[in-house]
């Protein structure tokens, strides 16, 4: 899909919500990253709240942009629910678009921060579009209902969503395969438990926090198949007093490792203080208790933003899902915290080694869920889009109740 780069430079004066935004404009271009793509489904949006962060309130500015000196070979903005300094979703986003303003020097490259991910941000989006942006990241699930009615209002501008499931002609989505970096963090969970107790903090139960919280589960029990799981799930994707509630629930039960999908790093201050380890849903969150940090699973979205823009700009853009792998550099796992023992993180390198080669599946059969049932026969292999984006139970022998 060819997009023309339209030649309008008014300032987004009509955006309704507050935002901060930082615009980055160079010149001369050039990339070299590659992606690939999975099939996905076409669902009816859903309107789950996107991860929060503990960035700054919100302030009323408009967004600004400094005039290129040239014309930009592409113009790209960035929609993000809050900050990018969380040691989280965000700030990996974040991470990612400023990865492309690298890789593509001749790019204009908008942050706009603090966009709810609301009704509001639906004309955020449209006022975008007509100020002459080529391509639209929404960084977080909750764009994902407005960015649908969107998109087909502007069919000369491409849409991007992270971690959705819905396509249209000028509208796709992109996510990938961390529960195989969690799975790595589980076998250094399993390995460094004491009490053969490990908890989980859960936001929502959205497919992919699910899988990543599966494959943990599953890397723990690879080295130490007596390990108990307790989970506690708070239905927020940012609460620091029910975060610390749980976590706090959670080491009283006996865990001695903690895992964790939210943002903030609340669960991670409260398992340093207990002197247990912890491993984040992202392993930038390390900085905030780096002595029990064992490790954490890194989005590196900038691989798929700068090859999406780069197909813009070709005219080769399609609305086929992109699911990254660990093969393709989208999905890795952290340097390990200073009480990994070395054997543990050979072990891990081994089997990390063996997920970019194909020759080890986390889902492989027999899967078994909670109450039973045969998820993934054995022999069979679960990455399947049916199972992948459909998954909603969590494995045989954990405790605590999934959410309604």
């Amino acid at each position: 899909m060819t997009v023309d780069n339209k030649n309008r430079r008014r300032v987004i004066s009509r955006i309704v919500v507050p935002l901060i935004a930082l615009a980055v404009i160079a010149t001369a271009c050039g990339s070299d990253d590659e992606a690939a793509a999975p099939a996905a489904t076409t669902a009816a949006p859903a309107t789950t709240a996107a991860p929060a962060t503990t960035a700054a309130p919100a302030t009323t500015a408009a967004p600004t942009t400094t005039a290129a000196p040239d014309e930009p070979c592409i113009r790209v903005a960035v929609l993000f629910v809050a900050g990018i300094s969380d040691g989280g979703w965000s700030e990996a986003h974040g991470n990612g678009a400023t990865y492309l303003q690298e890789q593509l020097p001749c790019a204009e490259v908008l942050f706009l921060l603090d966009t709810a991910d609301d009704q509001t941000s639906e004309a955020v989006m449209h006022d975008l579009a007509d100020d002459g942006y080529d391509l639209i990241f929404g960084t977080t699930f909750g764009y994902i209902e407005f960015m649908s009615r969107v998109a087909p209002d502007h069919p000369d501008v491409v849409f991007e969503h992270a971690s959705g499931y819905l396509t249209d002609t000028n509208f796709s989505n992109y996510s990938g395969s961390l529960f195989q970096a969690t799975y790595l963090a589980g076998i250094a969970a399993g390995s460094m438990t004491e009490n053969n107790q490990i908890g989980y903090v859960g936001p929502f139960p959205t497919p992919d926090v699910v899988r990543d919280f599966n494959g943990l589960v599953l890397g723990a029990r690879e080295v130490n198949p007596d390990i108990e799981f307790q989970m506690i799930w708070v239905n927020s994707w940012y609460d620091p007093a029910a975060e610390t509630q749980a976590a706090q629930t959670l080491l009283d039960w006996g865990a001695d490792v903690l895992f964790y999908g939210t943002a903030g790093t609340s669960v991670a201050q409260s398992a340093d203080a207990a002197g247990a380890y912890w491993v984040p849903g992202n392993g930038l969150a390390r900085r905030a208790a780096p002595d029990s940090f064992l490790a954490g699973p890194i989005y590196n979205w900038g691989v798929y933003m700068v090859s999406a823009a780069e197909a813009v700009m070709d005219g080769t853009w399609d609305s086929e899902p992109y699911w990254g792998t660990m093969a393709d550099g989208f999905i890795e796992l952290s340097d390990f915290g200073p009480a990994v023992p070395a054997d543990v993180a050979d072990l891990i390198a081994t089997r990390a080694e063996e997920m970019v080669n194909g020759t080890f599946e986390v889902f492989a059969g027999p899967i078994v869920s909670q109450d039973g049932t045969v998820q993934v026969p054995a022999g069979e292999s679960g990455y399947t889009n049916g199972h992948l984006f459909g998954m909603s139970y969590a494995l045989e022998g954990v405790e605590g109740s999934m959410p309604d």
